[in-house]
C-alpha cells in the first residue's frame, strides 16, 4: 500500500475497516475486521472506525473503505482488467477509466482496478456482471461491479495517473450503467422516495432486517444461519432471486469464512422451493417485526452437488498468500513433541484417531487435549461412552490440582481454590453421556456447537457407538462415516479414541499398522490423522512406569515430521509431557522398535 496517495475525501470519513485474506475452497476471500479483532459488517457503522486507527494496526492484509447511503461516493470494481506482471490495462477497462476520469487505483491482487467517484446508483443493491467474452489479461475472469452502500473496497493507494480525489461523475456513471446493466430497473436520478409498498422500500426494509441477524461462522451452524437469511428474503419479503442475491452478498461480508457465489445461489434457490406463506414481512414496518412469527421449519435440500472448480495456479497463489499473511489454522494437541510430529497440530474439519489397547491411557490423552484446548479459549465437548461424568471429574481433578490424592479430603479448601482458578482460565467442556448411537451423538454435538460454540470434540470411545447395519462390520462402517461427516459439516476437530485389535499382541515388537484399528477398515479411510498409543509398562513391568509412546501412521493434510514420539506420563496427575532429553529408557524385545 501507499497510504500517502489515498484520497483525503475518503480519509476524512469514519468508514474504515481492516481486512484479512481467508482461504475458502482454494479462493482467498477478503473478510473485514474491526481494530479489536472482531469481524466488521459493511452494513453496521458501529463496526467501522477512522483511517488513523486502521493505518496503525498490524497483522492484517490491508485496509478498506465502506460505502454507505450516508456518503456521496460510489465504487466501480473492474476485475480481471490488468495484467499483474506487466501492468497493462485491458482496452475495455481503459475506456471506462478514461470516461470516468476520477480517482483510480490498482487492487490488492494487482489484476484489477478500482474507481472511486461522487455519484449514486439508481438500484436498491449493487450489481455485478461477468464479461466472459472479453480476452483475459490475467487468470481472473473480467467483470464489472458497482456499489454505493453495503460493501467495502480494499484500498491500496496504488494510484493510476489522473485525478487524486473522487470526482463528481453522475452522468458518466449513468452511461456506464446503461451500457453494462441495460435491463436493470432504475429510478431517475433525483426521483422522490418510493412509497412504503414499492420494491425499493421493501428491499431497504429487508436489508435492515437481515443486518440484525447473526453472521454465519464456521462451526456455529453457519449453513443453517445463512439458509435462514435466504428464506427470510425470499419467503418473508418475497424478493425475486436477483434482489435476494444482492442482499445475500451484503450479509456474506460478515460471514467467516465467506460463502462462494454458487453456495449463496444454491441457498436462495432452495429457499424459493419452500412451501408455506410468502410475503409475511413484505409490508410490515420495523416497529411490528417482533409481532410477526417467522417459520422455523424450512429445510435446505442438498440438491445435486456441484464440483468446485479452480486452477492449480490459483490454489498455489492462495496458499502463498496465506503464508504471506501469517495465517495459521493449526490447533495443537498440547504435547509439543507430538504436535511437531504431525506437522504442527490439527485443523478444524479433521477427524483424528488415537487408538490403543485397553488401559493404555487413551482417555488420559483425550482429556489432556480437552484441557489444552479449553485453556486456549476453545469450548469443547466429550462424548463419554466408557466413563461416567464423575469418573471424568476425578481424572480432571488429578490434572488440575497438584495436591496428592491422599490429601484431598483434608485439604478441600485448597482443592476448591485450584478448581476455581482452572475454571477462570479455561473455556467450558460439555460432557455428553449415554448417547449410545453415532446418530444420537451427532445430534448432541450439533446442538453443542450451536448452543455452546463447541470447536473440538473427543469421542471416548468410537466403537461403543452403535449404528445401523446387518452385522458388526457394517455397523462400525456406518459409525465411522457419521463421525467423518460430522467433523466436516460442523468444522470441528473430532478426536475419536479407538480400540486396537488383538493382532498387535502376537508380534514381537509393538509396531502398529492402520489395519490394527478394530472391527472396520472405514476408520482407516475416513481419518485425516491416525496415531497409536503404547504404554510399555503395561506390556512389560520392567519398563519405566512414566514412559509413553506415540506412533504416527497417517497425516493426510501435512507431512509426518517424526514417525515415533516418546513422552513422559505421570499417572498420579493424569498428565503427559515431553520426555526430558536426558532421559534414557532401557528397551526390551517388545519395545525395541521405538527407543
Amino acid at each position: 500500500m501507499n497510504l500517502t496517495k489515498i484520497p483525503r475525501d475518503l480519509i476524512d470519513r469514519r468508514a474504515w475497516v481492516m481486512w484479512k485474506g481467508i482461504l475458502r475452497d482454494g479462493k482467498l476471500t477478503k473478510i473485514p475486521f474491526q481494530t479489536n479483532g472482531s469481524t466488521a459488517k459493511s452494513t453496521d457503522p458501529s463496526t467501522w472506525t477512522s483511517f488513523d486507527e486502521v493505518s496503525c494496526v498490524s497483522g492484517y492484509s490491508g485496509i478498506g473503505y465502506v460505502f454507505s447511503s450516508e456518503d456521496p461516493f460510489c465504487g466501480i470494481d473492474l476485475d480481471g482488467a490488468r495484467n499483474p506482471e506487466t501492468g497493462e490495462v485491458a482496452e475495455w477497462a481503459k475506456d471506462i477509466i478514461a470516461w470516468m476520469d476520477t480517482y483510480a487505483e490498482v487492487s490488492p491482487s494487482k489484476a484489477g482496478v478500482k474507481l472511486f467517484l461522487r455519484g449514486k446508483l439508481p438500484f436498491a443493491t449493487g450489481k455485478k456482471k461477468e464479461l466472459p467474452n472479453i480476452t483475459k489479461t490475467s487468470d481472473k475472469t473480467p467483470a464489472i461491479e458497482v456499489y454505493d452502500h453495503g460493501r467495502y473496497f480494499a484500498v491500496t493507494g496504488l494510484r493510476l495517473k489522473g485525478p487524486t480525489e473522487p470526482q463528481e461523475r453522475q452522468s458518466q456513471l449513468d452511461e456506464v450503467l446503461q451500457t453494462y446493466f441495460p435491463n436493470e430497473p432504475a429510478a431517475a436520478p433525483g426521483a422522490p422516495p418510493q412509497d412504503f409498498r414499492s420494491e425499493a422500500a421493501v428491499i431497504e426494509r429487508a436489508r435492515k432486517y437481515i443486518a440484525k441477524m447473526p453472521p454465519a461462522v464456521s462451526g456455529q451452524d453457519g449453513h443453517g444461519r445463512t439458509f435462514r437469511v435466504a428464506c427470510i428474503l425470499v419467503m418473508g419479503f418475497g424478493l425475486p432471486e436477483a434482489d435476494a442475491m444482492g442482499l445475500m452478498h451484503e450479509y456474506n461480508q460478515g460471514c467467516q469464512p465467506a460463502w462462494s457465489e454458487k453456495e449463496l445461489l444454491h441457498k436462495v434457490r432452495c429457499a424459493g422451493k419452500q412451501t408455506g406463506e410468502r410475503g409475511y414481512l413484505r409490508n410490515v414496518g420495523p416497529d411490528r417485526w417482533q409481532d410477526v412469527p417467522v417459520p422455523t421449519n424450512y429445510q435446505e435440500s442438498a440438491g445435486k452437488p456441484e464440483p468446485r472448480q479452480t486452477t492449480l495456479l490459483d490454489a498455489t497463489r492462495a496458499y502463498v498468500d496465506r503464508l504471506r499473511t501469517g495465517e495459521s489454522t493449526l490447533i495443537g494437541l498440547g504435547i509439543p513433541d507430538l504436535d511437531y510430529a504431525i506437522g504442527g497440530g490439527v485443523e478444524k474439519g479433521e477427524m483424528v484417531i488415537l487408538a490403543a489397547r485397553p488401559s493404555h491411557g487413551k482417555s488420559a490423552v483425550g482429556l489432556q487435549c480437552i484441557h489444552h484446548w479449553t485453556s486456549e479459549g476453545r469450548p469443547c465437548a466429550i462424548v463419554s461412552e466408557e466413563m461416567a461424568a464423575l469418573a471424568l471429574g476425578k481424572r480432571s481433578l488429578q490434572f488440575m490440582s497438584d495436591i496428592p490424592e491422599e490429601h484431598w479430603y483434608s485439604l478441600l479448601p485448597g482443592i476448591d481454590k485450584q478448581v476455581d482458578e482452572y475454571a477462570a482460565s479455561h473455556a467450558p467442556c460439555i460432557v455428553l453421556e449415554g448417547c449410545g448411537t453415532a446418530e444420537t451423538a451427532r445430534e448432541a454435538i450439533v446442538r453443542a456447537v450451536e448452543e455452546h460454540k463447541v470447536e473440538c470434540v473427543v469421542v471416548d470411545y468410537a466403537q461403543l457407538l452403535g449404528a445401523p447395519g446387518k452385522g458388526r462390520y457394517e455397523q462400525m462402517t456406518n459409525m465411522s462415516v457419521t463421525l467423518r461427516q460430522l467433523a466436516s459439516s460442523q468444522k470441528i476437530v473430532l478426536l475419536a479414541l479407538c480400540q486396537m485389535s488383538r493382532a498387535i499382541e502376537t508380534r514381537t515388537s509393538f509396531n502398529p499398522e492402520m489395519s490394527d484399528l478394530k472391527e472396520t477398515g472405514q476408520l482407516e479411510q475416513d481419518a485425516d490423522v491416525i496415531m497409536f498409543l503404547c504404554w510399555p509398562h503395561r506390556l512389560d513391568a520392567s519398563e519405566p512406569e512414566n514412559k509413553f509412546q506415540f506412533f504416527i501412521k497417517k497425516n493426510r493434510n501435512r507431512g509426518i515430521n517424526q514417525a515415533g514420539v516418546t513422552s513422559r506420563f505421570i499417572p498420579s496427575r493424569q498428565k503427559i509431557t515431553d520426555a526430558p532429553s536426558e532421559t534414557s529408557y532401557v528397551p526390551n524385545e517388545r519395545t525395541e522398535h521405538w527407543r
